[in-house]
């Protein structure tokens, strides 16, 4: 169990920030206000990465390299594996 465990939680950690992207454009509420704040500061790339930053921070991961992962989001292009 705990080997499943561990297994599980370092490939999601691996893929959070894709998994967090995911989950704001399929929630209609979160794409909205993604929307508004990209139309409101006019740089897709400002925000996105901010909102990495914040995914690392908010859950004491790092980054560790560029995924060679194709993201499932349509929102990102990359991301960056993160881990403890």
């Amino acid at each position: 169990m705990n080997e499943f465990l561990i297994m599980m939680f370092e490939r999601f950690e691996i893929q959070i920030t894709d998994n967090i992207f995911c989950f704001v454009q399929n929630d209609k509420e979160l794409m909205k206000a993604y929307l508004d704040l990209v139309a409101s500061n006019g740089n897709l790339q400002y925000v996105n990465s901010h909102i990495a930053q914040e995914i690392a921070k908010r859950y004491g991961l790092k980054n560790v390299k560029t995924s060679g992962i194709v993201p499932k989001s349509n929102l990102i292009q990359t991301f960056s594996e993160l881990e403890k």
